[in-house]
């Protein structure tokens, strides 16, 4: 197993605990870091690439989407 499909999962896991811990405080936005954590870590165990590039390709196709957004004013 490559070292970035088990930093992958282990990024899983703690996106998991951190979103339902937001669940239970009723804290919106740790729900929101814990998802998009898992997210993240789904993406590093996935690929195989490291935790910032997967971060970088996250961020940049949220900006293309939210700039789609505000461009035909959804």
């Amino acid at each position: 197993m490559n070292s970035n499909i088990a930093r992958g999962k282990w990024q899983q896991f703690k996106g998991a605990v951190t979103a339902q811990w937001g669940f239970i405080t009723g804290d919106h936005l740790r729900v929101m870091a814990g998802r998009h954590l898992q997210m993240v870590g789904g993406l590093h165990a996935a690929c195989g690439q490291a935790k910032d590039e997967v971060g970088r390709q996250i961020d940049g196709v949220l900006r293309r989407s939210r700039a789609l957004y505000t461009r035909t004013g959804l």
